[in-house]
């Protein structure tokens, strides 16, 4: 007995309230059908279907059990799909990234996936300008900062909080800023990897307002940054997964904790969901949760 045809069988006998038009619907012969019908119910060993010359209805049990009998059918093919698109997760997936979140989060979560899907292969480049991804042949961006890029779908994984930081030589040498504008007066170490590198955002009288600051240092990465600033050669706006560690241990000091930017939501990209494989649609099922649960170390 196949025990999923003869499921089907009873849904459509129950949809059509007919043995003819329910093997019409499935190309099968009438007696075909009720045979079906008959192996199902001396399986169960109840009564599905009252029969009579001129119709048919469902019994008591019948009901309870088209209900039951689909749910099963339906998690069965839910399997099978499952098997078929596991099966299929295979093959070369291109991401781009922000160098300071593929430093800081994307191994671990790249890694385990990796371990989930070994036939897949991942090529990663990490950079700082905006890329396009379908003209320049990525699957998958991780983006910061406010969207306006409607062709992509965009996937929220978190909001990266940003804190002013520098050594405490640094400020006993020369003095704590009160506020942001006081920053004029002071070497700020310039990260020339994000947009408009020179002026830094605040939160002052409830708005959201931006300082020009200068320096004598500029560099390209945020670790970098971090390290000159240990180092005493200046203020540093980053993220604060970079500095909460050393502001921890005492190695920086957070300044201006009062003016504290708006935070910059976080973003996974990638084109329209009728246009993603098996395998990409498998790691961004995969990322959008794992990088969720990263949120409060962001």
């Amino acid at each position: 007995m196949d025990l999923l045809k003869s499921i089907q069988v009873f849904e459509q006998v129950a949809q059509q309230q007919s043995f003819s038009r329910a093997a019409e619907s499935l190309n099968l012969v009438p007696s075909a059908v009720s045979r079906q019908i008959n192996e199902l119910e001396k399986w169960l060993d109840i009564r599905l279907i009252n029969r009579t010359t001129r119709s048919l209805s469902l019994t008591e049990d019948g009901k309870a059990y088209l209900l039951k009998l689909s749910d099963i059918r339906a998690q069965v093919t839910e399997l099978r799909r499952s098997k078929t698109q596991q099966q299929q997760i295979k093959g070369l997936i291109k991401i781009t990234a922000p160098i300071m979140i593929g430093q800081y989060m994307l191994p671990v979560a790249l890694a385990e996936f990796k371990e989930l899907h070994q036939d897949v292969d991942l090529a990663i480049s990490l950079m700082n300008r905006k890329v396009e991804l379908v003209e320049e042949g990525f699957d998958l961006a991780i983006r910061v900062g406010h969207l306006n890029d409607s062709t992509m779908v965009a996937r929220n994984i978190g909001n990266m909080r940003f804190k002013t930081v520098a050594s405490p030589h640094y400020i006993n040498t020369h003095g704590m800023p009160s506020t942001p504008k006081d920053l004029k007066n002071h070497r700020c170490l310039i990260n020339t990897a994000v947009t408009n590198a020179k002026r830094w955002s605040y939160l002052i009288d409830g708005k959201s307002t931006v300082i020009k600051v200068a320096g004598c240092l500029e560099v390209n990465d945020s670790q970098s940054l971090k390290a000159f600033a240990i180092a005493n050669q200046g203020i540093a706006q980053l993220p604060s997964f970079y500095v909460d560690a050393a502001v921890q241990s005492g190695e920086l000091i957070e300044i201006l904790s009062d003016y504290v930017p708006s935070p910059l939501p976080v973003n996974l990209l990638y084109p329209s969901q009728r246009l993603l494989s098996p395998t990409v649609r498998a790691l961004v099922d995969y990322l959008v949760p794992f990088l969720n649960q990263q949120k409060q170390k962001w």
